[in-house]
């Protein structure tokens, strides 16, 4: 079934549902997006991105042909020439590293990326999609987001931010909403000699909005958050994990809200 409500779903901000939301939006962004970037950007979903200006970087220096390793180790095929065999020597020192739990995630996280379709790739804008370690205080999670954020921003690259989360600390921006919202989606647009910052916000009895994603000069594409979200609900069975009976995680809604969500609930039967 749909989510009984307009917009964003609040019994589903937390995770693990929120995870799986999180992969299936950015999935179906990706699908809804290809179409109005073909022939000249191609959408990609991943975990790591070329970072540098698309202005004033040579294409070269932000190509992922670029990022290579120094040094690779392939296996060498025996022949019947061979007399003896290599013995590599024991480590002088190793050590493991365990991440901690919030920067594993971050890790693990997906994002969209924009290029223009040439050889060799050339970066325009990365989507993000705001996961709870993203927006978790003080935590090694959203000081390695924040530096990726800073990097991306100074290379020269759009920077386009949504959030669907209530809780957490809000990543800062470099402008001022006129009033607090619940919901987020922030735009930074590189220019020639800086960038242009954009916010569309929104509560929780609004509708996701259509978000402008600016490209190269003119070009831009359009992102229906809406759409993303309804498909993104039904291919994970969300109804099955919201717990419509009780109260939406935390943070508390608003007494206002509350009663509207509560009255929402029971004209589609999940409250009695």
């Amino acid at each position: 079934m749909p989510s009984p409500f307009p917009g964003m779903d609040p019994y589903l901000e937390k995770n693990p549902i929120f995870h799986e939301l999180h992969t299936q939006m950015l999935s179906e962004a990706q699908a809804q997006l290809q179409p109005q970037l073909r022939p000249k950007y191609v959408a990609r979903l991943e975990r790591h991105f070329s970072e540098g200006s698309v202005w004033d970087t040579p294409a070269e220096m932000i190509s992922l042909a670029g990022k290579e390793p120094d040094l690779t180790v392939a296996a060498a095929v025996s022949t019947s020439e061979q007399k003896s065999t290599a013995v590599l020597p024991a480590p002088t020192a190793s050590a493991t590293q365990e991440l901690e739990a919030d920067e594993l995630e971050l890790r693990k996280q997906r994002r969209i990326v924009i290029y223009v379709r040439t050889q060799p790739r050339q970066a325009v804008a990365s989507i993000e999609l705001l996961s709870p370690s993203n927006k978790a205080a003080g935590t090694v999670g959203q000081a390695r987001y924040l530096e990726k954020r800073s990097s991306a921003l100074h290379g020269g690259l759009h920077w386009i931010e949504i959030d669907l989360l209530r809780g957490g600390q809000r990543p800062p921006m470099a402008l001022t909403l006129p009033q607090p919202s619940d919901y987020l989606a922030y735009v930074a647009q590189a220019t020639l000699t800086g960038w242009k910052h954009f916010g569309y916000a929104w509560n929780l009895r609004d509708p996701l909005p259509t978000v402008p994603i600016p490209l190269l000069g003119s070009d831009r594409a359009l992102l229906d958050l809406s759409g993303c979200f309804r498909a993104a609900y039904d291919r994970v069975a969300a109804d099955d994990e919201a717990d419509y009976a009780s109260l939406p995680p935390p943070p508390l809604l608003s007494p206002d809200d509350l009663a509207w969500a509560e009255g929402l609930l029971r004209q589609h039967g999940l409250r009695s």
